[in-house]
């Protein structure tokens, strides 16, 4: 009798701990609601890589416009067009330009249109610190994802309370580094010239251009 009811404990209390935090969820809501209303998005972002073991501490700025699967990402000195069909890769540094296809069944491949949507599934949901930055009070919500052979231990994605905005993403992983995604700008509903997200060869005539 003893077993059975240490075995019940024990199921109660992983059944508890596999449960989505309700506080969690109804912040994650609120901003999923402000994402939903958006047709176009631009984002002006600090991607920060440490590694305390090999002594890495590295900031890199950039910028992503997007509206749907199209997006032009600038960071660390590429230039990265997407028409929903290919994505251009231009390298001044190089004068190249690398066009791959846009595989549909690449189950691991994020989407633009769901850079801010990552959260929604695959995650456990977790409550999690707050902090104030720039005068900002940010909560941050701890996801764990349910796949276990992930390369990730842990994700804490950082919301302004006031705004609903996503400001921070921290991703832990398994291999002891950590990088983390600042928000420094976003801007919803932008005014977007369709030709943005065109690549047009002749306006890189020296430039190698490679098909893979």
């Amino acid at each position: 009798m003893k077993k059975i009811i240490l075995l019940l404990s024990i199921f109660s209390l992983i059944k508890l701990q596999s449960q989505n935090d309700i506080r969690a969820e109804i912040l994650l809501n609120n901003v999923s609601e402000k994402i939903d209303k958006s047709e176009s998005f631009k984002i002006s972002f600090t991607y920060t890589l440490e590694n305390l073991i090999e002594n890495i501490n590295q900031d890199s700025d950039g910028t992503i416009i997007i509206q749907n699967d199209n997006y032009v990402l600038e960071f660390m000195g590429i230039k990265q067009l997407c028409d929903s069909k290919k994505v251009y890769s231009i390298v001044p540094e190089n004068e190249e330009i690398i066009i791959t296809d846009i595989e549909e069944d690449e189950s691991e491949t994020i989407k633009p249109s769901k850079l801010l949507k990552f959260y929604r599934e695959g995650y456990l949901i977790l409550w999690d610190k707050k902090e104030i930055y720039f005068e900002k009070e940010i909560q941050f919500v701890k996801l764990i994802p349910i796949n276990s052979e992930s390369d990730i231990d842990y994700l804490q994605l950082g919301i302004d309370l006031k705004s609903n905005d996503i400001v921070k993403l921290i991703e832990i992983g398994k291999n002891n580094t950590k990088t983390i995604l600042t928000v420094n700008n976003l801007e919803y509903n932008t005014d977007i010239d369709l030709n943005l997200f065109v690549f047009k060869e002749e306006d890189y005539p020296d430039y190698y251009i490679e098909n893979l």
